[in-house]
C-alpha cells in the first residue's frame, strides 16, 4: 500500500471524526481532492478493515453516506462519559409531530404536545435538527438539512412526511 491511500485513510478517518454528521461519498470526494468515487469507495473500505480491530466502526447510512461511530459494546462502560445529548422519549416524540406536521406553529404544536414542548423545541433548535422562524407573536417549525441527513432522509418536507407516514403504517400492522 503507497503513502498516498494511508494519508488517505487518516483525511477521511479524521473528516468523519470531525463531522457532527454522515459524510456522502461526494463529501469525500472533495476532502480527498479526487474525482473519482471508487478510490474514495476503496479508501472507505480499507479503513473499514482497518477499524475492525478498534472501539469505532464505519457504517453506511442511506444516500451512500458513511459515518464513524463508538461500537455498540463500548458504550455501557463509558456511559459516565460520554456527553452526547440523548434526547428523551418525549423529545423525540415532538421532533416526529414536527416533522409529520411542518411547517407547524409553534402554539399549534403546544396545544397537541402540552407546554412542556417549548423546552424540546429550544433544545431541537439548539442541536441543529429543528428551524424555527418568528411569524407574528409564534414561531413556524420544520426540520432543517441536518435533521434530514442524519436519519438519512432528503431534505423534502412531502418525502419526509410519506416517509414517516409509511413507517406508522408499517409499525400499526405489527
Amino acid at each position: 500500500m503507497g503513502m498516498g491511500l494511508e494519508r488517505d485513510k487518516a483525511l477521511v478517518y479524521a473528516a468523519l471524526y470531525a463531522s457532527d454528521r454522515p459524510l456522502t461519498l461526494g463529501e469525500l470526494k472533495e476532502v480527498l481532492g479526487t474525482s473519482s468515487e471508487t478510490y474514495v469507495g476503496k479508501v472507505v473500505e480499507e479503513l473499514r478493515k482497518e477499524l475492525e480491530r478498534s472501539p469505532f466502526e464505519l457504517v453506511n447510512t442511506a444516500r451512500d453516506a458513511v459515518m464513524l461511530r463508538l461500537r455498540e459494546e463500548y458504550l455501557p462502560k463509558l456511559k459516565g462519559l460520554v456527553r452526547k445529548v440523548r434526547p428523551s422519549r418525549g423529545m423525540l416524540k415532538t421532533l416526529a409531530v414536527i416533522a409529520y406536521e411542518q411547517p407547524i406553529h409553534l402554539s399549534r404544536l403546544a396545544r397537541v404536545r402540552g407546554g412542556h414542548v417549548y423546552e424540546h423545541v429550544r433544545q431541537l433548535v439548539s442541536l441543529g435538527f429543528v428551524e424555527a422562524r418568528r411569524v407574528g407573536r409564534t414561531k413556524v417549525l420544520k426540520t432543517s438539512k441536518k435533521f434530514a441527513s442524519y436519519f438519512g432522509l432528503e431534505d423534502d418536507e412531502e418525502l419526509i412526511h410519506r416517509k414517516l407516514q409509511e413507517g406508522l403504517e408499517r409499525k400499526m400492522r405489527g
